[in-house]
């Protein structure tokens, strides 16, 4: 029964996946900066400022003695991320490609070659962007400016007409526990906190395949197969699977 519960999930990720492909950007040559400086510093993605900071020498461990007090100011300033990388021409000649962010936490703007393509506002959600048109053969920048979590929420807090309780934590998408608990210090981050890629694709692709196992014997499974799918134009389709 394991094998073919393991044979039907490799081969519903071939039928997601398709023609389709996919390239990581989490290793390339990330840098970050207080926005009110020029001085860039390395980074890593995934990652955070304080972790980022930290591996910079330029604060101490806040979870060590009373360091927390001493990073308190990190929630009130913005930061600016950004990485360079090439695209080959074999790349860019897919119909459509897609910058993928599995988790920004939280207030961001993404820039591709100095373009405005989003801004976010929910550290848990993935954010996909349409690319292709901003794209070039060879060196593009990627810049992503993240907004103080703490300076952005007390400005949404204004506009609702009636107190909320620890405002501004609560009308922020974001970690609660970073804004203190009983058992972990305040710390109010911000960064490129999941994994960001590059999805090239031409007619289609499939996006939150759910399987659901109906019966299952020695020799048989029956699957329900549930999904998202995106087509580059609209109409009517025919899914074809083949055995």
């Amino acid at each position: 029964m394991n094998k073919i519960l393991l044979f039907a999930f490799l081969f519903i990720r071939l039928l997601a996946n398709g023609q389709n492909s996919e390239r990581s950007l989490s290793s390339e040559n990330w840098q970050f900066k207080n926005s009110k400086e020029d001085k860039w510093l390395s980074a890593k993605v995934p990652g955070t400022v304080h972790l980022d900071l930290m591996d910079n020498h330029m604060i101490p461990d806040p979870y060590k003695d009373e360091n927390e007090k001493k990073v308190q100011w990190l929630e009130n300033e913005d930061w600016d991320y950004q990485t360079q990388f090439a695209i080959s021409a074999k790349e860019l000649g897919n119909k459509n490609i897609d910058l993928v962010f599995d988790g920004l936490d939280t207030f961001a703007e993404i820039y591709l070659n100095g373009k405005l393509l989003k801004k976010t506002d929910n550290m848990f959600r993935k954010w996909t962007v349409p690319a292709k048109q901003y794209l070039k053969q060879g060196e593009n920048s990627l810049q992503i400016k993240f907004k103080s979590p703490v300076n952005t929420g007390k400005e949404l807090a204004k506009k609702i007409p009636f107190a909320l309780p620890e405002s501004p934590r609560s009308v922020v998408r974001k970690a609660q526990y970073q804004f203190g608990w009983d058992w972990g210090p305040r710390l109010v981050t911000a960064g490129i906190w999941k994994d960001v890629r590059l999805s090239f694709w031409d007619q289609a692709r499939m996006e939150a395949v759910k399987i659901e196992q109906l019966k299952i014997t020695d020799k048989k499974a029956e699957l329900a197969i549930h999904t998202d799918i995106f087509t580059e134009k609209g109409g009517k389709y025919t899914v074809a699977v083949n055995g």
